[in-house]
């Protein structure tokens, strides 16, 4: 589900106020908006094993270096 620039904007000024753990790129620069990103909750073995998953199907995962592990991008 794409995100509009309006969430994007809220999710990044919480992130930029300290009110969330995970980074948010500036509207107009988040592959949420493009609808080719989602975030997945859940406990980090379970986010791990579907990074490694995704990874293999050619996707991004942002847990790969600790930054974003509930962000996953085709």
């Amino acid at each position: 589900m794409k995100r509009s620039s309006s969430e994007q904007l809220e999710l990044y000024e919480r992130s930029l106020l300290g009110g969330s753990p995970y980074p948010a790129a500036p509207p107009g620069r988040s592959l949420h908006e493009q609808g080719r990103a989602f975030d997945m909750v859940g406990p980090p073995q379970l986010l791990a094993a579907f990074g490694r998953v995704w990874e293999s199907w050619g996707g991004r995962w942002g847990g790969r270096d600790g930054s974003d592990p509930i962000h996953f991008e085709a």
